[in-house]
C-alpha cells in the first residue's frame, strides 16, 4: 500500500513538473537571450513592471480618446484607437505572462494583437466600398482567429505563438498600417489633417517596428521603454483641431463618411 501511494505522488509530481516545463518552455521562446533587468521588489522584473505599466498607460490614452472617435467615426481615430486598445491587453498580459510563466496570458496577449491588427487593417483597406470593407474585415478576423486557435492546439505550436506575433505585429501593424497611415498624412493637403495622419502613424511605428524590433533582437528593456513614446505622440497630435471629416483633404481612408469599427 505505501509502494503505491509512492508511486502515485510521484506520478504527480512527474505531472506537475511536465506541466510546469511546458509553460516555462513557452515563455522561454519569447525571451530568448533578453535583458530583463533588475528584479525592482517582491521579485518582479523591471521588464515586466513595465510592461505591465506601460499596459495600463495604453489604457488610459484610449479611454482618453474614446469620446473623440465616438463622435466623429473617422477611420484614422479608429486605427489609432484599436492600436492603443490591443497593445493595452497586450503589454500588460505579456509582462504578466513573463512574470509568472503562464501561457494563458501569453496567449491573451497574441490574441489581443490579432484582434486589434484586424480592426487596424480597415484603414487600408477603407478605399474600398463600405460592404466589401466589412466583409474583408470579417473574413480577416475569422482567419486570424483560426490561426491563433491553430497555434494553441498542441504545446509544440503554443511555444511558438508569441514569437510569430512579435514579427506579425511588426509587419502588418507597424510597416502596413502604420506605413499607410503616414503616407496617407503625406498625400494630404489639410495640414492640420497632415499632422495628425503622420504623427499618428509614426506613433504606431515607434512601437509596432522599433521598439517590437528590440524586443525580438533581445533588447526587451529598450524596447519596453521605448514604447511609451507611441501613445505620447499619438496624444499630443490629435490635439490639434477635431478631424473634419476630411473636407479639404486628397481622397483617403480618413475621409470615409462615419465608417463603422
Amino acid at each position: 500500500m505505501d509502494t503505491n501511494m509512492n508511486m502515485e505522488g510521484h506520478d504527480m509530481m512527474m505531472g506537475d513538473n511536465m506541466m510546469t516545463g511546458h509553460d516555462m518552455g513557452g515563455m522561454g521562446d519569447m525571451g530568448m537571450m533578453m535583458d530583463m533587468g533588475p528584479v525592482v521588489f517582491g521579485g518582479l522584473h523591471l521588464v515586466n513592471l513595465l510592461l505591465m505599466v506601460s499596459g495600463v498607460f495604453y489604457l488610459i490614452c484610449a479611454l482618453s480618446i474614446f469620446k473623440t472617435w465616438r463622435r466623429e467615426k473617422n477611420e484614422l481615430l479608429g486605427a489609432l484607437f484599436a492600436f492603443l486598445c490591443y497593445q493595452a491587453v497586450s503589454m500588460f498580459f505579456m509582462g504578466a505572462g513573463m512574470q509568472t510563466m503562464n501561457m494563458l496570458y501569453s496567449n491573451i496577449a497574441a490574441l489581443a494583437v490579432f484582434v486589434g491588427s484586424a480592426y487596424m487593417l480597415k484603414f487600408p483597406l477603407s478605399k474600398l466600398a463600405q460592404k466589401t470593407r466589412n466583409a474583408l474585415f470579417l473574413v480577416i478576423l475569422v482567419i486570424l482567429l483560426a490561426l491563433f486557435v491553430w497555434f494553441v492546439q498542441t504545446p509544440e505550436r503554443e511555444t511558438q505563438l508569441m514569437h510569430f506575433v512579435m514579427w506579425y505585429d511588426l509587419v502588418v501593424n507597424g510597416i502596413v498600417v502604420g506605413g499607410s497611415i503616414i503616407m496617407f498624412g503625406i498625400r494630404a493637403t489639410e495640414a492640420a489633417f497632415k499632422k495628425k495622419a503622420i504623427g499618428g502613424g509614426a506613433g504606431v511605428v515607434s512601437c509596432c517596428v522599433v521598439a517590437t524590433g528590440a524586443m525580438i533582437g533581445g533588447a526587451f528593456l529598450f524596447g519596453t521603454i521605448f514604447s511609451f513614446l507611441a501613445p505620447i505622440i499619438i496624444l499630443s497630435t490629435l490635439r490639434q483641431k477635431a478631424l473634419s471629416g476630411g473636407s479639404n483633404t486628397t481622397s483617403a481612408p480618413a475621409a470615409n463618411p462615419a465608417p463603422t469599427m
